[in-house]
């Protein structure tokens, strides 16, 4: 018979493994433009899920069988803040060169923890410890070397925590800098999603540490496990009910499709300018990349599109780019964007006339339909729908 608080922990990781289900199904279902980010963000889901999934085993067998799991399922602790590491980096457009290496700590925590199952196992001579005591836990009953191994356990953890967050941190405040210079449209929604990101998973990650180094160390709380549980759960709600309110913030660019040219990366590299006046030789080279980049329509569908984004892919600064768009096109970053993604919608709009606008809106890179109509209305003068219309109707008569 279950005791309450494990029912509860049952309860409650069982809905969390449900919720883990469901946002990476949500998550792989936005497309292949979105899967580049948002592959960490599942992988960060699954890890999670293990956890919950631990939780429920736990519940189910005997505490020996338990302990001989932790090797299985303690790694995935180590692979929580890793994952929202790399989605920052990722939605910020440095991704990172080797991500796997950001994992590579899973397996030597998966040895670890053999060598304390192995010191906990039942036929250990140390004694006063029963199976039924069995917890991996500070206990200076069981030897040096199983507090060692768990000292480094715990020293290995609280250093990812700290070493992750500070690097989060400061790539999610320079995005947010960024995107407050360059993302007019829509930047209250993005900057609202990035920073509630953030901050709520900075609280959570926070809490588990310490509630883990107290129940190690200190003394086990249940009910303070449950609580983070609970919070998780939580966080994944949220996470799921964005998704469905504005699947735009999850898309990116594929950016293996937008470099691929005819230029190689070494050819790239030696394109990028390190001067900010641009000749014509290079006005000319930087305004056949633009066409070439408009032709190929992935990164100008981006919504997260960026100023330093297309610069990036265009092989200049910044400032050059915006040089060529000001005085040799005579259009603002955000009017060359729009420009695009307006004609393309034009498009869309009388060739797939059962297509909803808001559809038709988030395919070419708008976050949300008000924003769509604005720029829709500023380049042709006239609303989608009216426009659908008016279009429908000449080609009736």
């Amino acid at each position: 018979m279950l005791e309450p608080i494990d029912l509860l922990l049952l309860l409650i990781s069982a809905l969390g493994a449900a919720q883990t289900i469901f946002l990476v199904v949500l998550l792989r279902g936005e497309g292949r433009r979105a899967f580049r980010a948002n592959r960490w963000l599942m992988i960060f889901a699954v890890a999670v899920g293990m956890s919950f999934a631990d939780d429920i085993i736990d519940t189910m067998v005997s505490p020996l069988l338990n302990l001989y799991l932790a090797p299985v399922f303690t790694p995935f602790y180590f692979a929580f803040i890793p994952a929202i590491y790399l989605y920052f980096l990722e939605i910020s457009g440095k991704p990172s060169v080797r991500p796997a290496w950001h994992f590579a700590v899973m397996l030597p925590v998966s040895v670890v923890m053999m060598g304390v199952v192995y010191l906990l196992g039942p036929d250990t001579s140390l004694s006063g410890v029963t199976i039924e005591e069995i917890n991996v836990d500070l206990d200076f009953r069981l030897g040096k070397i199983f507090n060692m191994l768990l000292i480094l356990l715990i020293t290995t953890f609280c250093l990812q925590f700290a070493s992750y967050m500070f690097r989060i941190w400061r790539v999610a405040v320079r995005y947010l800098q960024d995107a407050s210079r360059q993302l007019e449209v829509d930047q209250k929604g993005l900057r609202r999603w990035v920073l509630e990101l953030l901050l709520g998973l900075s609280v959570i990650f926070t809490l588990f540490t310490l509630i883990n180094l107290f129940d190690t160390i200190v003394s086990r709380s249940e009910w303070l496990q449950l609580g983070v549980k609970a919070t998780f759960v939580l966080v994944f709600f949220r996470m799921c009910h964005v998704i469905a309110v504005n699947p735009a913030l999850f898309v990116q660019p594929e950016r293996d499709e937008v470099g691929n040219t005819r230029e190689s990366d070494e050819e790239r590299r030696r394109s990028v300018l390190a001067r900010n006046v641009v000749d014509p030789n290079d006005v000319s080279r930087i305004r056949a990349k633009l066409d070439r980049i408009v032709a190929a329509r992935e990164l100008m569908f981006d919504p997260l599109l960026t100023m330093p984004k297309l610069a990036n892919a265009v092989g200049v600064t910044p400032n050059q780019l915006s040089y060529v768009l000001n005085q040799h096109l005579g259009k603002s970053f955000f009017d060359f964007v729009n420009e695009v993604r307006t004609n393309e919608a034009s498009r869309l709009l009388i060739e797939e006339p059962d297509r909803t606008i808001l559809d038709i809106a988030i395919s070419v890179g708008f976050n949300s339909k008000s924003t769509f109509n604005l720029a829709f209305k500023k380049i042709t003068g006239k609303t989608p729908s009216a426009y659908r219309d008016e279009k429908i109707l000449n080609t009736n008569t």
